[in-house]
């Protein structure tokens, strides 16, 4: 799904589904070419166990709290911010929702037999 940034004038709700993943939450303007994006994301997919290799469900439960920027973002003051930049004058919700997933599977997840096996 995508949204102009144009159209985001005022708080603004969102929600998205892909497959068994949902992402839901507003968007607050910060001015013309930033926008905030404050949500949640969850449900459920499948992976890997980082140990044996056996799939497994990961029921990811994440807040998100993001900038989203139409164009080039510079931090002021060298602060670390997590932002998203945009080119197009649109937010492009299903990649905001694939890199927070993909940047979620960089963890380690084991399986019930593994976690047992390491000790947790």
């Amino acid at each position: 799904m995508k949204i102009l940034f144009s159209a985001i004038k005022s708080s603004k709700s969102f929600e998205i589904k892909q497959d068994l993943i949902a992402f839901s939450g507003k968007f607050e303007p910060i001015n013309q070419n930033l926008v905030k994006c404050k949500g949640k994301i969850y449900g459920e997919f499948e992976h890997i166990c980082d140990k044996c290799g056996k799939n497994i469900i990961i029921k990811p439960n994440l807040e998100v709290d993001l900038n989203l920027s139409d164009g080039v973002y510079k931090d002021k003051e060298n602060e670390l911010s997590d932002t998203i930049e945009f080119f197009d004058g649109q937010i492009d919700l299903d990649e905001v929702l694939n890199s927070e997933i993909e940047a979620y599977k960089s963890d380690y997840f084991y399986c019930d037999e593994c976690k047992i096996l390491k000790g947790e």
